[in-house]
């Protein structure tokens, strides 16, 4: 009998918009329309207005929403103001280290005067010197990520998690960054160090700007960190349940890992 229900709930289970892929906005407006029904139920007969929201709530936990086609109603007619008040907003998120804003720091500048980055015809490349450095520091990266992580970040127990949207530093289990991927953060665990030595004020930089320095030195990145094959980019369309926009992702050939995300 037992193994019964847990099949049933398991076939009812919507993994995709429930766990930490559950969506704020979607379940509060199946919330709220729940509580609507189940007033309009109760002045009919209370019994028939617990009984539903009961029912709602259990369709809410397992499934996600209740009323058929909320991600897509939800995406369509939620403006950006307010799925940024869930923190969905289309654009990265703050703590997302892909956040870019170019119009607070001039990024190609910096990692020109420094030399990480130099002219290459119309256009710029990684300079082969910080490239050899690069590659040897991600190496390093690579036999400890979670101590580099923490010497990055700050942290005093770091973590590292993948997880559907991306790889995850955690402090004490609490997320405190986040990557597209885990190659994405091996590269800027190698980069952090060489860039420190570059700029002597590095460290009162604060982390968003050296975030969007790492991320902006990450789109000349010439090579994965994992598998040793070439980025390319190409442009994308994104889906969640809440959203759809047009971005330009910097993507590993070979294995596919995802290392840069920029919304147009």
């Amino acid at each position: 009998m037992i193994e019964t229900i847990r099949s049933e709930v398991g076939r009812l289970r919507r993994p995709e918009y429930t766990g930490e892929n559950r969506c704020l906005p979607c379940t509060i407006v199946n919330l709220g329309l729940t509580a609507v029904g189940a007033v309009a139920l109760g002045l009919v007969s209370p019994a028939a207005g617990v009984a539903f929201a009961l029912v709602a709530a259990v369709a809410i936990y397992l499934r996600g929403y209740l009323v058929p086609g909320t991600p897509a109603l939800t995406k369509r007619y939620f403006p950006a103001r307010v799925l940024r008040w869930f923190g969905k907003d289309p654009a990265a998120s703050a703590a997302d280290v892909d956040a870019v804003d170019p119009s607070e720091i001039d990024v190609e500048e910096r990692l020109t005067a420094v030399g990480a980055v130099e002219p290459a015809g119309d256009d710029l490349r990684v300079a082969p010197a910080f490239e050899r450095e690069w590659r040897r520091a991600v190496d390093d990266a690579l036999e400890a990520p979670e101590r580099r992580a923490g010497e990055l970040l700050g942290l005093t127990k770091p973590g590292i998690e993948i997880r559907s949207d991306g790889c995850a530093v955690t402090d004490g289990g609490s997320e405190a960054a986040r990557w597209r991927s885990r190659e994405a953060l091996l590269a800027d665990l190698g980069a952090a160090p060489l860039l420190r030595e570059r700029i002597p004020e590095w460290d009162s930089l604060g982390r968003a700007t050296q975030g969007r320095l790492l991320a902006g030195l990450r789109v000349f990145l010439p090579f994965c960190p994992t598998c040793d094959g070439t980025p390319t980019f190409e442009r994308e369309t994104v889906e969640s349940c809440c959203h759809v926009a047009e971005v330009i992702v910097y993507d590993c050939d070979g294995c596919g890992a995802r290392l840069l995300e920029l919304r147009d």
